[in-house]
């Protein structure tokens, strides 16, 4: 199975994912959304963001998205979820307690960017 290289946004923007940019060898150092060498995530971070109900089909979108299992988000809510984003685009999905993040869900072209969860508790917590 050959993974796809570029994707449209809804706006009609061609974005390249993290596989074409492996492909290339080397870092451009332009904040590709999707950089899968860190330099974008080393500049710009990620950004967090409270969630309301009126939010909750979006996660269920992410949590599909994700391939991963499902759990029950609604315990979670209001405090204990938040809305991931690199470059003001939404990347996933982060359930936590008051000390560690409990469950990360990443939208399919994030996936291979190395967002684990320590990566996503150190932007988080510190």
């Amino acid at each position: 199975m050959q993974k796809e290289l570029s994707y449209l946004t809804p706006e009609g923007f061609t974005v390249f994912t993290s596989q074409y940019l492996k492909n290339k060898g080397t870092c451009c150092k332009s904040l590709c959304l999707h950089c899968p060498f860190g330099y974008t995530l080393k500049k710009l971070g990620l950004q967090f963001d409270d969630v309301t109900e009126e939010d909750f089909s979006l996660i269920e979108a992410v949590m599909d998205e994700s391939g991963q299992e499902k759990v029950d988000y609604r315990p979670f809510y209001p405090n204990n979820i938040k809305l991931l984003f690199i470059k003001d685009v939404v990347c996933g999905v982060m359930l936590k307690n008051h000390i560690v993040v409990k469950h990360v869900f990443l939208k399919k072209y994030f996936q291979h960017q190395d967002l684990s969860k320590e990566i996503i508790e150190s932007y988080f917590f510190i």
